[in-house]
């Protein structure tokens, strides 16, 4: 019965590690360890943004989020819909 619930947690925190931005943005000094929000910002400056690789780089890195969301959610709606039916 807890497990929509328990893939709901699953993917919130999946989604809160992934897209982590202030506590590697104040932690890590060196660019070579950046996260992936961390090298989204560095492709903008104050003067310039290069589009192409900014939003190919924002693709890349919701693909992987997608991928466990698709996965999770047919988890989830088959527990769900198997406990309406009894």
């Amino acid at each position: 019965m807890l497990s929509p619930i328990n893939a709901t947690v699953a993917i919130l925190t999946a989604l809160y590690a992934w897209n982590d931005f202030l506590l590697p943005l104040v932690i890590l000094t060196d660019p070579s360890d950046a996260t992936l929000p961390l090298t989204k910002y560095i492709f903008q400056s104050e003067f310039s943004t290069n589009y192409n690789l900014a939003f190919a780089s924002y693709l890349l890195a919701t693909l992987p989020m997608i991928l466990v969301l698709i996965i999770a959610q047919r988890w989830i709606i088959g527990n769900v819909t198997r406990r309406a039916v009894k």
